[in-house]
């Protein structure tokens, strides 16, 4: 089974993010938005992460799908 990292990397990497634009808006009060800015990121980071991993849970039913189907063929016979 492969290990999903990919995921995970991405999950890490938009917490730090979003911890960072927090941190950053909160000490730094003036109208710089790099703070908001890293906070989106970092949910963007996370939907895509979201994303990935359904894409690969789906493709992996369809694939428990498509072995299961001659399985009840042979079965029905």
């Amino acid at each position: 089974m492969k290990d999903r990292t990919i995921e995970k990397l991405l999950y890490k990497l938009g917490v730090l993010l979003v911890i960072c634009g927090a941190a950053i808006r909160l000490l730094q009060l003036s109208e710089n938005y790099l703070g908001l800015y890293l906070v989106l990121a970092g949910h963007m980071l996370a939907v895509v992460g979201i994303f990935i991993y359904m894409k690969h849970v789906n493709d992996r039913e369809q694939e428990r799908q498509a072995m299961q189907e001659p399985m009840q063929q042979l079965q029905n016979k």
